[in-house]
């Protein structure tokens, strides 16, 4: 609710409105019927608005304090920096209102948790910028130093202030220098430093008061530089170790070695004692922080510290004029040796920080004072930045960095120093490239491929594992300028370059840097390519080849040498794979007997194969594979070969640095012959490449086709990936033709993974060219040429399936056979067997789309009635293999289920005439098997439904392949959902209930005629049970027709699953509910007319079921629960209308009401379920009840509307459930209410508390809907005395709970101040947020008790305690002041008891006329 109003207030303060630039300060508060707050006790409500200026304003200040989200909080901050404010006299309410806020922000800024420090800053930020500066307040900030005595009096307020500050930060890094642990727990310093921060920000160091005061400004932002610099001294030492997050490995024990000594420094604990003893440091002591791990803690400080730090000294070297900026009208506060300190300082801080989340916050302060140096007129600031980047560089030679962080803060030190100034970058970017492409130039690769894994184990023992070379630094600079936004256009000429480095380094013996190459590889794609989508998202990215070509030509040939050497290495399998076989098997006998089991990685490597992959292979086909295809390819002449072959030998062309990117680029190189040019001669030149050699796409074609055929799998996807965008679109269609045809003329005799490998590049040829809006044409092309040459290789792929998938008889062939098959298969389902859905919206041509139905559905029926009904019958395809698991059965499997179940979805009809000829009714049309049209002749004919129960039934009995028997079901499920009810009619609903009600039960239950076993699956039992209750749903199905021989044992059995008393997957406990929700109309069935004692048990068994699934909406219980819990209302709701509507078959047997206990509570699941935390099921719930009101309503709407419209007849039974929930719901406690209070007013809480699970919830709304849903009730109920007395009792203990907490806090008001409760600050010790919670629902509940008693005729003692509780509220002096909207509320309730005691009674309009969060849905 905080954004609602506060966006409400927002709007008098939006920039541009006209009431912008008021003649007075007052207007937009006159607009807003408010009026400026004079903080006194005599302030008149606004006109009709009913809240003064001083409540807003206080309210404001505490969502400043308590609220935990940092959008309330900006809001608030900006309505109070909007907010005028009447003039502060010294001694006056004002002042004495903002010492009291002063000291509740100097509180929270001492807090160990980031939210409450930041509150406390933007307090203190508010506080100064509205009293200190703008009315000369004097607030006393520290309370060592009497800072209003007389020798004070001539010190500027805003002066004084700042030391206050200053001291107290003093104090803090006083007490870190003596004992950090202390420090850490009871002296934070990040929320005075970032105070400090603010309050430097608010500084106008330009106007006439502060210059009148320079000395002591400058004076005070030495001291706070110093100061800052002191407070690094401390805390460095422990973020400079190896590892400083806490996972410390064996080898490195500086950190724990340096918190050990603090530690024992504290005296606190025993070293040997510090791991175990952390149960104590959760539960805190009387007026401390929990302190937690004692190790995290001291970090936690060390860097919250150093982020502060670095914030504090950039705005004390940039906000301040200096001395070295030439301005004679102000005076200068800094000197350039003070800006040069304090850089120099942040840059120690960078480049020595191991702690990831502090030198990343270091960053963005030392840019910024980079800067402010760089734009210096002192020579010598210039200078530093530039000294600063060449260190950044050399350093990486010389320095010992943990291999743990990457090195660590350096890159962001370049990174800084490059971007603090676009000329900084435009004079400095070339210099550090220059020098960073120079320390890769090693990667240290071997020519030969056998001396890399021969030579990686000699290197890695002879290397310290506890440095990174100088190539992983400078590389790992590479790739956070490349990352870098701001300097997305100016590292584009370095590009090309970098390609060349990662890719080379991925063959080196070092595997920190192959590592650190792969990273850079990464980098560069997403630069270049973007971040990379899923494959069904787009069909490519948006660059072709011509494109990145153009833009990095030197990018062409080397690629290209990289994939002629993974081509030669792949190549050299064939050279060693068949000495490796006849030693594996024609000399076993021997090696078994003188030789172990090879153990040895390298020999290992070698068996595999593994060893021929080039490390650049793989980098080098994602690269293609990720380009945009053209729409035709370029032609290389004789003059371009010429050309070409000038360019190979070296030749260069002049041109300007200042060219563009796309021209100016690095010329190719081959870092195994040659070294890396310099940067300067490399933007200097252009590499002159053919334009038509570097824009075709040949060259790589023929290189990764050599690629497709590799007995490595991963390696023929990647290469079929980067196969499809190097084919022009006009020459797809022609080159997937060639390549099925290829398959075809080759048949049985082709190799399987040249035959996986060219289906492979089909797939992705199609995936790209066609399904993405591709032309008519394109459809054209696919329907003539590649359906026809797909569906050919049918007879060679397929017609063997009942015995490739079951037999072994063929050894290594049967299980690459599989594999191919698969694919096959997969193809046929993507693009054909429901080809209609891509190929015919928005075709045009009619003649082509008549032809592509008939193709579609002629192939179909051909696959339904001559191979998939004979193979998915028999006896051997769905039967497990024995023995280890064949590659690419289930799969195929898989497959072979889902085109079944495309074929049995084609409406078409094979009509079989007398003469013996078959005629296919597509739609209106009559075609032959040829597909020409032919005039209908039903009446010599007969038209052929295939019935599928055959084969499905022989799946779903099949627990074998489980993927295959959930596709089925899936299947069946979208057609129940969808309502299309006519296959059901097709399989025989008797043959399929069996076997799905088989699945709702256990092993050892014995339900139904037929003892079939449930399905060993989850995921299988699942979909059946959801299948289940939607077939239930259709009211044709009755507790007759359902094959279970009783249906009360049934319902039992399933909620004896959902118990607890035996296992019940979650997946199959979620669909359950929602099937028991499908059977309750079949169970209200159940009982003979008039049978009193079964409609009893039937009731008892709902109002169970109803308790229970009210238990799953809690939102402590996972979200699948509570998701299973709104489908299951839905379905209950949507049966219930059927019921209720009288659309129930006349054969059926009448059910009996559902219980209104149970009616109650489903009402309440739908209130708690509008309201869930997962935006899913409250969308889910709000779109429910939107259909059945036929309008829109939002979440927050449908909740409101659900409780409002809930007007239960006068003649029907009191909602006892209801009422008793929603009043528990008011009363809000389980326990006694001393100790409610006590636990809301108490400081101390757990380390890692118990946070509520649900966020959206909107608490205060909800007390106001059950208020005003409660009253209803009473007002209908008015003339049941028994029913409404019930309510009026129930409701009084709100107004003794408000008594006994009045006498809580007046009794604990010393205990409160000991924890550091403030009873008398800006809201009082009601404005904690628990009991403001508290007493907010209190207040209602007697105010309901009010309203009820009014209505009955013995409980007018019930209106004279409330005016007692009341006035005792208002009255107590102890408990001022209280929060503007308790006070408020209390003055109101009394006044209302007052009134209604009067008048005997209470109107029903009065009672619900200001619920002031409720939207009021007509």
């Amino acid at each position: 609710m905080g954004l609602r109003w506060l966006g409400i207030l927002s709007s008098f303060f939006t920039p541009g409105r006209p009431a912008q630039s008021p003649e007075s300060s007052m207007v937009p508060f006159e607009v807003a019927a408010l009026g400026a707050p004079n903080f006194g006790r005599g302030q008149l409500p606004a006109q009709g608005s009913g809240v003064t200026a001083d409540e807003i304003v206080t309210v404001l200040t505490q969502v400043l304090i308590d609220d935990p989200f940092d959008a309330n909080r900006a809001g608030a901050f900006e309505l109070l920096t909007s907010w005028p404010l009447v003039r502060a006299e010294d001694g006056g309410a004002a002042q004495q209102w903002a010492s009291q806020l002063l000291g509740r922000a100097l509180h929270l800024i001492g807090s160990t948790r980031a939210g409450e420090s930041e509150s406390g800053a933007l307090i203190i930020r508010w506080l100064f910028r509205k009293f200190v500066v703008l009315q000369g307040v004097r607030l006393g900030i520290d309370s060592d130093d009497e800072q209003v005595d007389a020798a004070n009096m001539d010190v500027p307020c805003d002066v004084l202030f700042a030391r206050g500050l200053l001291a107290r930060i003093s104090r803090c890094r006083m007490a870190a220098e003596s004992n950090l642990l202390d420090a850490a727990q009871h002296s934070p310093l990040h929320g005075l430093l970032t105070a400090v921060q603010y309050v430097v920000a608010e500084i106008d160091f330009a106007s006439s008061e502060v210059q009148a005061h320079a000395g002591l400004w400058r004076e005070w932002l030495a001291a706070l530089a110093q100061e800052s610099i002191d407070v690094t001294r401390v805390v460095l030492s422990v973020l400079t170790s190896a590892s400083p997050e806490g996972n410390i490995p064996a080898s490195y024990r500086e950190m724990e070695d340096t918190i050990d000594g603090i530690i024992r420094a504290a005296g606190a604990i025993e070293i040997s004692d510090a791991a175990s003893d952390i149960s104590s440091d959760d539960e805190g002591g009387a007026g401390n922080e929990p302190a937690g791990p004692r190790q995290q803690v001291i970090l936690s400080y060390c860097w919250r510290a150093v982020k502060e730090v670095s914030g504090v000294l950039a705005v004390v070297a940039t906000c301040p004029p200096g001395s070295d900026q030439s301005d004679e009208s102000q005076s200068a506060l800094i000197d350039s040796e003070l800006v040069s300190r304090i850089g120099g300082l942040l840059h120690t801080l960078l480049t020595s920080i191991r702690h990831r989340g502090a030198f990343s916050a270091v960053h963005p302060a030392f840019a910024r004072v980079c800067g402010r140096m760089f734009s210096s007129a002192d020579v010598e600031l210039n200078r530093r930045v530039s000294e600063w980047l060449d260190q950044c560089v050399d350093i990486a030679t010389i320095c010992r960095v943990s291999v743990t962080r990457r090195s660590a803060g350096w890159p962001l030190c370049l990174l800084a120093t490059l971007t603090c100034d676009k000329l900084a970058t435009q004079a400095l970017l070339p210099r550090a490239m220059d020098k960073l492409f120079a320390l890769a130039s090693d990667l240290q690769t071997d020519s030969e491929a056998d001396k890399a894994v021969a030579s990686d184990s000699e290197a890695a023992s002879n290397t310290d594992d506890t440095t990174d070379l100088p190539q992983v630094h400078a590389i790992n600079m590479m790739r956070t300028l490349l990352e870098d936004h701001t300097l997305a256009s100016d590292i584009v000429p370095y590009v090309e370059h970098a390609f060349v480095v990662a890719l080379t380094g991925l063959r080196s013996r070092r595997w920190a840097i192959r590592n650190v190459c792969s990273l850079l590889f990464a980098a560069l794609a997403r630069r270049v390519f973007g971040n990379s989508r899923g494959r069904e998202e787009t069909k490519y990215d948006g660059i072709t080849g011509r494109e990145l070509f153009t833009r990095f030509p030197g990018l062409h040939p080397f690629l290209t040498r990289q994939l002629e050497d993974a081509v030669d290495r792949l190549a050299e399998i064939d050279m060693v794979q068949d000495p490796v076989e006849i030693t594996d098997d024609e000399g076993q006998g021997e090696q078994t007997t003188a030789t172990p089991p090879l153990v040895d990685p390298a020999s290992a490597v070698l068996r595999t194969g593994a060893r021929f992959i080039h490390p650049a292979l793989y980098p080098c086909l994602i690269l293609l594979a990720r380009l945009q295809p053209t729409l035709a390819d370029a032609t290389v002449t004789r003059e371009d070969s010429a050309v070409n072959a000038d360019a190979e030998a070296g030749v260069v062309a002049e041109a300007p640095h200042a060219e563009s990117a796309t021209s100016a680029v690095a010329p190719p190189m081959n870092l195994d012959r040659e070294p890396l040019t310099r940067v300067n001669e490399r933007n200097s030149t252009v590499h002159v490449t053919s334009a038509s050699t570097m824009l075709s796409m040949y060259s790589f074609t023929e290189l990764v086709e050599l690629c497709v055929d590799s007995p490595v799998f991963k390696t023929r996807e990647m290469a079929a990936r980067a196969f499809a965008p190097l084919v022009p679109s006009e020459r797809a269609a022609s080159v997937v033709t060639s390549l099925l045809k290829g398959v075809y003329d080759v048949g049985a005799t082709i190799a399987a993974n040249s035959c996986h490998g060219t289906l492979c590049q089909v797939h992705e040829l199609l995936r790209v060219h066609w399904r993405h809006d591709c032309d008519a044409g394109m459809r054209r092309a696919f329907v003539m040429h590649v359906f026809p040459a797909l569906t050919a290789l049918w007879p060679i792929l397929v017609q063997a399936v009942d015995k490739g998938v079951t037999e072994d008889k063929a050894g290594e062939h049967f299980d690459v056979t599989d594999v191919v098959r698969h694919r096959y298969l997969v193809l046929v389902n993507e693009f054909a067997a429901r080809g209609e859905a891509w190929l015919l919206p928005g075709l045009g041509d009619l003649g082509l789309a008549r032809t592509t139905r008939v193709l579609l559905t002629r192939f179909r029926l051909t696959m339904l009635y001559g191979t998939l009904h004979p193979v998915l019958t028999g006896s051997h395809v769905l039967t497990q293999p024995n023995g280890a698991q064949v590659a690419g059965a289930y799969g195929t499997v898989e497959e072979l289920v889902r085109l079944f179940l495309a074929c049995v979805d084609d409406d078409a009809l094979a009509v079989v005439r007398d003469d013996g000829s078959v005629q296919l009714r597509i739609g209106s049309d009559v075609v032959d098997e040829h597909g020409s049209r032919m005039a209908a002749d039903d009446d010599v004919s007969s038209e052929v439904l295939y019935n599928p129960w055959s084969v499905l039934g022989s799946v779903l009995a099949n627990n074998s392949f489980y993927e295959a028997k959930l596709l089925v079901l899936e299947w069946m499920l979208e057609h129940a959902s969808h309502e299309r009810m006519h296959i059901f009619e097709r399989i025989g609903i008797d043959s399929l209930l069996p076997r799905l009600i088989a699945d709702t039960q256990i092993a050892s239950d014995d339900c139904g005629d037929l003892m079939l076993q449930p399905s060993r699956d989850p995921r299988v039992r699942a979909a059946a049970i959801r299948l289940l209750a939607q077939l239930c749903t259709r009211l044709e199905i009755d507790a007759r027709t359902l094959p279970v021989r009783d249906m009360v044992t049934y319902w039992d059995a399933i909620a004896g699953q959902l118990s607890g008393s035996v296992f019940c997957p979650l997946p199959v406990a979620t669909a359950l509910v929602e099937l028991q929700a499908a059977l309750v109309h079949l169970l209200l069935q159940y009982p003979e007319s008039g049978d009193s004692a079964a409609i009893s048990d039937v009731n008892q068994r709902t109002f169970a079921w109803a308790q229970q699934i009210y238990e799953w909406t809690d939102p402590e219980r996972a979200a699948p629960y509570r998701l299973a819990v709104s489908h299951a209302l839905v379905t209950y709701s949507a049966i219930k209308r059927y019921i209720e509507a009288g659309r129930t078959s006349p054969r059926q047997r009448p059910s009996a009401p559902v219980d209104a206990p149970s009616e109650e509570i489903m009402r309440l699941c739908y209130w708690r379920l509008l309201q869930d935390d997962d935006e899913e099921i409250r969308e889910y719930m709000a779109r429910s009840i939107s259909r059945r009101l036929g309008r829109e309503l939002s979440c927050d709407q449908a909740c409101e509307k659900l409780v409002l419209d809930f007007r239960p007849s006068s003649n029907s039974g009191y909602p006892h459930t209801y009422v008793r929930n929603r009043l528990r719901y008011i009363y809000g406690v389980d326990g006694s209410v001393k100790q409610a209070v006590s636990d809301a007013i108490s400081p101390g809480c757990a380390l890692f508390a118990h946070e509520n699970p649900n966020i959206y919830i909107d608490e205060p709304r909800n007390v106001q809907l059950a208020y005003h849903s409660l009253v209803t009730i009473a007002d209908i109920y008015a003339g049941t005395e028994d029913s409404v007395r019930e309510l009026t009792l129930e409701a009084a203990r709100c107004v003794e709970a408000l008594g006994e907490a009045r006498g809580v806090l007046v009794e604990s008001r010393k205990l409160m101040l000991e924890n550091g409760v403030v009873l008398n600050g800006v809201l009082g010790v009601t404005s904690v947020s628990a009991l403001f919670s508290l007493l907010q629902s209190w207040i209602l509940g007697a105010r309901l008790t009010v309203f009820a008693a009014t209505r009955v005729g013995d409980c007018s003692h019930l209106v004279d305690r409330v005016i007692e509780v009341a006035k005792s509220w208002v009255e107590s002096e102890e408990l001022q002041p209280l929060h503007p909207w308790i006070a408020r509320a209390m003055r109101q309730l009394g006044e209302t008891a007052v009134r209604a005691k009067e008048a005997s009674s209470m109107d029903y309009d009065e009672a619900v006329s200001d619920l002031f969060l409720l939207t009021c849905v007509e």
